[in-house]
């Protein structure tokens, strides 16, 4: 019984560490303006530089955690570095306006948009094998998102005013919503079948589901929101705002805008987001018990503990 006893007191203990440890991470931003990559945590406390020079244009953000790696768009450049913002590498260059950045971890790909070249292109994680996916197809592209279990890529085109999507390989192009003023960041919450975006010149972030259906509002009256990333697990999603140089966030619904970062920005661009564990494990993978069960075996540990010490005085 005793033993027991120990086995879930300690169980318990590790479950309340680590439903603590799945409710913090961090967000991750580049800045155009003061040509930084900095991160805070996800409330917005403990801002850092991470990459403070050979930036020209810090534009799209995207984080691999599991290898301990950050890519980024830097025109006219692809780089990536350690999450610390050590080794810098260079991956891909020679390009014209690299803009939004998303990864294939699965298959070992980075996608990126570039603007300037009016195409979508996409290489291997160390930046070899270079494709043109849809070379002069689109017109202004902004930023991209994939969801790789569905075999799709998401893009905003700030020139067509679209948010479109096509296969992973650049084929079976599809017009999701269209009519939109200057759409710029997308994100996707696939398990709940959701496309979000950021509209600058509308000045609000939008969604709808992911084949373009049933467009909501969520958040209004913002200055010119430019990227957005979804924390799915926690219900939030953050975005950056160049108009007022903020980092915010809200629930998924548009709920609850919070200012998170408000100083020492310039002109905040793309935005990612990671938490820093997963959640804890099922309750049926470890022994349980009731909170009196629980509360008896306290007790009884505390006495076995008391009835030694009366031992060593004797």
């Amino acid at each position: 019984m005793l033993k027991k006893c120990r086995l879930a007191v300690l169980f318990a203990l590790f479950g309340f560490s680590a439903l603590a440890a799945a409710q913090t991470g961090n967000i991750y931003w580049t800045d155009e303006g003061t040509l930084k990559i900095q991160r805070a945590n996800l409330d917005g406390t403990g801002v850092q530089d991470l990459v403070t020079s050979g930036l020209t244009a810090p534009q799209g953000i995207a984080l691999d955690i599991a290898s301990g790696k950050m890519y980024w768009t830097n025109s006219p450049k692809v780089q990536r570095a350690n999450l610390d913002g050590t080794g810098v590498q260079d991956l891909v260059t020679g390009l014209a306006d690299p803009f939004g950045i998303a990864l294939d971890l699965v298959n070992g790909k980075m996608y990126w948009v570039d603007f300037s070249a009016h195409t979508i292109q996409r290489a291997n994680l160390d930046g070899s094998g270079v494709q043109n996916l849809l070379p002069g197809g689109v017109s202004g592209p902004l930023g991209i998102a994939l969801d790789v279990a569905g075999g799709k890529m998401y893009w905003t085109d700030f020139g067509t005013h679209k948010v479109q999507r096509a296969n992973l390989d650049g084929t079976s192009v599809q017009d999701l919503v269209t009519g939109l003023m200057e759409p710029q960041g997308i994100a996707l919450d696939v398990a709940n079948g959701k496309t979000y975006w950021t509209d600058n010149q509308a000045q609000k972030i939008q969604r709808a589901n992911l084949d373009g259906t049933s467009v909501q509002d969520l958040v209004t009256g913002l200055g010119q929101p430019t990227a957005i990333a979804l924390d799915v697990v926690n219900g939030k999603m953050y975005w950056t705002d160049a108009g007022t140089l903020k980092i915010q966030r809200a629930n998924l619904d548009g709920s609850t805008v919070q200012d998170l970062v408000t100083s020492g920005l310039g002109d905040p661009v793309s935005i990612a987001v990671t938490l820093a564990a997963a959640p804890p494990p099922p309750a049926a993978a470890v022994p349980t018990l009731s909170n009196v069960g629980l509360l008896a075996c306290v007790l009884l540990l505390l006495g076995f503990g008391f009835r030694a010490l009366l031992r060593r005085r004797a």
